[in-house]
């Protein structure tokens, strides 16, 4: 009888719930900060169904014209076709993010290998971020928030970029998402229940777990519930909320630590130039003109104007300009992480902010603010479609495939790292050189040396987490992860790809000395990379 009791407190509670987050939430009634006639839409679900439309268009188009993978991408698609257990530990390796998204490629990879098959992967998984924020605001707010949400989200330019690029975006888009569902669920019903906790807990942790600075998004997702919860309902569930949080921030210790040793990428100082660059990539797109100024004039029409919409205050001020503002501190006082794609984790909130200051002003009489919600998203789409016609990508296969045709079947490469090194044996004749990405490895030295030597006292040299050679061959070839002077000074010619100085004035990768007494013979140029040919002059001139 207690039980039934108390479950029945707990379902007028969860109705009283609902009630205030409907006075404070409208679902189709006037906008709390708007005013006017909201009973009709007129045509803007068409319109709202068009840009979804376009922006699934937009993707699968990508995917048709560009098959092809750069540099990280290769990285990627080189981590998902090693063993599993290699695939972990190059992740701890080599890379600054956690190997969740790597796991799920290399299930992927169980069913195709093709530079095509593996970024389906990602346009699939974009399309399906766009399906999981229209249903997830579907649920908290009402149909036509949602198809703001979706609409907007579906025509972000970056996000175009994101379907295309085999990365982890797109897959951390839809945990983002769920993982905001559940918690916002808590807040509107003002219950945390079990069941809840468990999905917070898992999403948590897959958020923490797929990027490297999933942990910062998953503490502003947790805060942003847990102030809602304690305005709503204090007590025992903030507790459990709380206490969840703090499991996931535990698996953060992963990231933190391996991001604390490793070279980041963003702004390192206050260029003002530089960050109006990183806005526009992100609000914007790739390829959008005037880069240095058109991101600092879009900033304002998509992130400040939501904030004089009620509704939209949480999520704009809390998921996104918080982060943001965060963001550009740490990078200026400890470490760069101020660039486009980490500004990106937060679109889908600022999605969801837009979309409800959108659905306020075109439920109201507010002719000015309808002009400029359109002119902001019609932007948008115009960012995606320009980079769809002139953004191109870096790929490998091309150039790979004349220095093929070109070069001797006894030819040397030097490469500039992994990524470049894997790029080369994924398309040297025909793929035959692929292989696990902890075999071969160049030479470590200074701290990572040390570590090795400690492994290798404790026996654990065995796990092969610094190679097994630092070279492959593939037929007569030989391609080296890096370049390897002692090598080259023992031979009449190689060739290196992408040197960092014209004319075979490379330059040492260990002490970043000019090495002399090489020059160019023979160079080829394709999609953006450049294979130069140098001849060792100790040798003499070419026979």
């Amino acid at each position: 009888m207690d039980a039934v009791r108390t479950a029945y407190q707990r379902a007028i509670k969860r109705k009283d719930a609902a009630a205030d987050y409907e006075k404070s939430s409208p679902r189709g009634g006037k906008p709390s900060d708007v005013s006017g006639d909201t009973r009709r839409w007129g045509n803007v679900p068409i319109f709202l169904v068009a840009l979804i439309a376009a922006g699934i268009a937009l993707r699968i188009l990508n995917l048709t014209l560009d098959a092809s993978l750069w540099e990280d991408e290769v990285f990627s698609v080189a981590l998902a076709e090693s063993p599993l257990i290699d695939l972990l530990f190059a992740a701890l390796r080599f890379d600054t993010h956690p190997p969740l998204y790597y796991v799920q490629l290399h299930m992927w990879a169980a069913f195709g290998d093709s530079d095509r098959w593996y970024i389906l992967n990602s346009t699939l998984l974009s399309i399906a971020a766009v399906a999981a924020i229209y249903e997830a605001c579907r649920r908290i707010y009402d149909r036509s928030v949602a198809l703001w949400a979706a609409a907007i989200f579906a025509v972000m330019p970056l996000q175009l970029f994101f379907a295309e690029n085999v990365r982890m975006y797109p897959m951390l888009a839809i945990l983002e998402i769920a993982l905001w569902y559940v918690l916002q669920t808590m807040a509107r019903d003002r219950h945390a229940s079990r069941g809840r906790l468990i999905a917070a807990l898992c999403f948590g942790l897959a958020v923490t777990l797929t990027h490297g600075l999933g942990f910062f998004v998953t503490f502003f997702l947790f805060l942003h519930a847990a102030i809602r919860l304690r305005r709503a309902a204090p007590g025992r569930d903030l507790l459990f909320l709380v206490g969840i949080y703090v499991v996931v921030a535990l698996a953060a210790l992963y990231p933190l630590v391996i991001g604390a040793i490793r070279q980041t990428e963003g702004i390192a100082g206050f260029d003002l130039p530089t960050i109006g660059i990183h806005l526009t990539l992100t609000l914007l797109g790739l390829e959008f003109p005037w880069p240095t100024v058109a991101g600092f004039l879009m900033l304002p029409l998509v992130a400040l104007l939501p904030l004089s919409e009620s509704r939209a205050r949480w999520p704009g001020g809390l998921l996104v300009l918080l982060p943001l503002a965060v963001l550009l501190a740490i990078s200026l006082l400890f470490k760069p992480v101020f660039i486009y794609r980490t500004l990106g984790l937060f679109l889908p909130f600022l999605a969801i902010s837009l979309a409800l200051y959108a659905d306020a002003v075109f439920k109201a009489h507010a002719i000015a603010q309808r002009v400029v919600v359109s002119a902001v998203v019609l932007l948008m789409l115009a960012g995606g479609l320009n980079y769809t016609l002139k953004f191109e990508k870096r790929g490998y296969r091309e150039i790979i495939a004349a220095w093929e045709a070109q070069s001797p079947t006894d030819a040397v490469l030097m490469t500039n790292g992994p990524s470049e090194f894997w790029a080369v044996l994924r398309y040297l004749n025909n793929g035959e050189g692929r292989r696990s990405a902890l075999e071969v490895q160049p030479p470590v030295r200074d701290g990572m040396l040390r570590i090795k030597q400690k492994l290798e006292g404790v026996g654990a040299a065995s796990l092969g987490l610094f190679g097994r050679s630092n070279y492959a061959q593939v037929g007569n070839r030989r391609i080296y992860p890096y370049f390897a002077e002692d090598v080259a000074s023992g031979l009449s010619a190689f060739w290196t790809l992408n040197p960092p100085k014209a004319g075979c004035a490379l330059a040492n990768a260990g002490i970043g000395a000019d090495v002399s007494g090489y020059r160019e013979d023979a160079d080829i140029s394709l999609s953006g990379h450049h294979l130069a040919e140098c001849r060792n002059l100790r040798f003499g001139p070419k026979a």
